[in-house]
């Protein structure tokens, strides 16, 4: 055999392993096309909506709704105070009186004036029947006339000391203070020896029955405070003392040098151990929007916008979803819009996933 010859079979020869070679590859690679894709594993969760409230206290103190200084209507020197901080009172209890010697005086002058005026008047009314009954026999038109006018004068004179002797009695009695209803004395601004002016506070007593919790709020918060809305009240000293309460004022200026506003919140009920002046809590419970919570893990950055794979429950496949995001927590993030509820949002391998990717759902999804 020639050499030509022989390295043209040996050409051929490796020709056709190259050819069996080729056609070995490509059968493997048709049967690795035509090998099915089975659904990649994801666990989900359901969507529900919920409202996001929010809760906000503060602390304030237990003050009296209804507070009344008592004063003297006239001035003079402090005689008695009967009573101190503290003290319950009733109804009608002397709080204070005043020296009252001069109008004891006056009064005495004034009962005198009118029995004075009273023998007056009697004489006067007698001389008056005697003319009427001697005119015109004995007594002239002049002297009955005269009669007449004198009984009348009398009579004014009368009434006059009355009304003096009862002004004399009012501003004796007005040198005595006295409650005007049941309550706790809270303060007192005089002491015995000391002289006070007409109106000036001598005991100032609050009602017991009615009592307010009050709270400084600041300004960026006033505008979620709105009347009747109702507030969770407890004592920082003994927490396990609770009460209810609703707003019943909101000032409508605020403080000129801390800016805060004060809210009044009318107590329903308190317990005895809330005691005017004691600290409390304010709790508020303010309803927001209806949100979704999800876990950090299913959330996906579409750019620079937020979205979560849905798996389509009748094919079973994934679609990407923008979505708005409340807020972002440590663990969860809020969502307000772009899912509804009842849709199963992936959490776990949500990075792995692509549009249209069939899926197979684990157990213990929720």
């Amino acid at each position: 055999m020639t050499p030509k010859l022989f390295l043209t079979r040996q050409v051929a020869v490796r020709g056709m392993w190259l050819a069996a070679a080729l056609f070995l590859v490509t059968g493997c690679q048709n049967e690795e096309e035509q090998t099915e894709v089975p659904p990649r594993p994801v666990k989900t969760v359901t969507v529900s909506f919920n409202p996001d409230d929010t809760f906000g206290s503060l602390v304030g103190e237990v003050q009296p709704r209804f507070e009344t200084n008592f004063s003297f209507r006239q001035g003079g020197e402090v005689r008695e105070r009967a009573v101190e901080v503290g003290d319950i009172v009733k109804a009608g209890d002397v709080l204070a009186r005043l020296d009252s010697e001069d109008q004891q005086d006056a009064v005495r002058k004034a009962e005198a004036n009118v029995f004075a005026a009273v023998a007056n008047l009697q004489n006067a009314v007698q001389n008056r029947d005697r003319t009427q009954s001697l005119y015109p026999r004995t007594a002239t038109r002049q002297a009955l006339d005269a009669a007449i006018a004198q009984a009348t004068t009398a009579q004014a004179s009368k009434d006059a000391s009355e009304a003096a002797l009862r002004v004399a009695n009012n501003n004796l009695d007005n040198r005595t203070v006295k409650a005007n209803t049941d309550g706790v004395v809270t303060a007192v601004g005089a002491e015995v020896g000391q002289n006070v002016g007409g109106g000036q506070m001598v005991v100032r007593v609050a009602r017991l029955e009615d009592k307010d919790a009050v709270f400084q709020v600041p300004e960026s918060a006033i505008q979620a405070a709105s009347r009747d809305m109702r507030i969770e009240v407890r004592l920082l000293s003994n927490p396990q003392s609770t009460t209810g309460g609703r707003v019943r004022e909101i000032s409508p200026v605020a403080d000129a040098i801390t800016r805060n506003f004060t809210v009044r919140v009318a107590l329903d009920n308190p317990p005895e151990d809330f005691r005017f002046g004691s600290a409390v809590r304010g709790s508020v419970r303010l309803a927001g929007d209806a949100v979704a919570r999800l876990p950090m893990t299913a959330l996906f950055n579409k750019g620079n916008d937020s979205a979560v794979w849905v798996v389509d429950p009748a094919s079973s496949t994934t679609k990407l979803v923008p979505v708005t995001v409340l807020r972002f927590e440590t663990d969860d993030f809020l969502v307000t819009k772009g899912i509804a509820a009842g849709d199963n949002v992936v959490v776990a391998g949500a990075q792995q996933l692509r549009p249209g990717m069939a899926v197979r759902l684990l157990q213990g999804n929720r």
